[in-house]
């Protein structure tokens, strides 16, 4: 059912490859939020491909007109092209190709592809998760003093308040934090074992959708900040290892209840 999903990503890595090498036209989105011609490119053309390999889906992309579209019970097909654009303009390799398929609401398959590193994640439910073929697990780590941590933030921010009680939590408490600004990455490396933890208050579905599957497909826990059931209409995330996610949890409601 999803052998031929690769071919379509790794042909669409070209696209964006291309790009992160060559000039580039830049528009806004908003005051900060980038778009380029190369995200369009790639979009058209996983749009293309995905939709005959699943004529029955609908498909949910970040540079499209998604009004009205998303059904969180339905069959989805959701896609970032270039997650990380900002990273893609100014030459950071932190970027990637995300393509996440959900039926009936919930997920059965997602890959991440980050073509300048040449790193291609994916996980199918029920048959694990892998880098580059090769089987990948969450971190073993049983401490949040032991922990590192990710985190990204969002180009609106009201409720900076809290979002800087949390990284002074974070800084005192851990082993330290990184912020690489690309949400599919930041959960394949959380689902690898590179990070603890992944959270983030502010995101949208195709920022998400492949890399959760892959988190828990990685023995992975991945729910709201507030330790709801995550979906995909679901804003914020925290993902990582369960001993982790707990102590996280905690760290999350000394900061709610100052």
């Amino acid at each position: 059912m999803f052998s031929h999903i690769p071919d379509i990503i790794y042909q669409a890595g070209n696209i964006v490859k291309k790009g992160f090498y060559s000039d580039k036209n830049i528009n806004f989105k908003g005051s900060v939020d980038l778009v380029t011609e190369y995200d369009v490119m790639c979009e058209n053309y996983l749009k293309d491909n995905l939709s005959t390999l699943f004529p029955s889906f609908k498909i949910i992309a970040e540079e499209s007109n998604n009004k009205d579209i998303w059904d969180n019970s339905g069959n989805n097909i959701v896609i970032d092209p270039i997650d990380g654009t900002t990273n893609f303009v100014h030459g950071v390799p932190h970027i990637a190709i995300s393509v996440g398929i959900y039926e009936n609401g919930n997920g059965i398959y997602g890959a991440v592809y980050n073509p300048i590193l040449d790193e291609f994640y994916s996980a199918e439910t029920g048959k694990g998760a892998f880098l580059n073929g090769k089987e990948i697990k969450v971190s073993k780590t049983d401490s949040l003093i032991n922990s590192l941590i990710a985190t990204g933030f969002p180009y609106k921010q009201d409720n900076i308040g809290y979002t800087i009680g949390i990284l002074e939590q974070v800084i005192t408490k851990t082993r330290g934090i990184r912020r690489l600004g690309a949400a599919s990455l930041d959960l394949c490396y959380t689902a690898r074992g590179m990070f603890d933890i992944y959270y983030e208050e502010v995101l949208k579905p195709w920022d998400m959708a492949a890399g959760i599957i892959i988190v828990r497909e990685a023995g992975g826990v991945a729910t709201n900040m507030d330790g709801r059931k995550h979906n995909l209409d679901s804003q914020s995330i925290l993902a990582g290892n369960s001993i982790i996610h707990k102590e996280f949890l905690k760290l999350l409601d000394t900061v709610k209840n100052r």
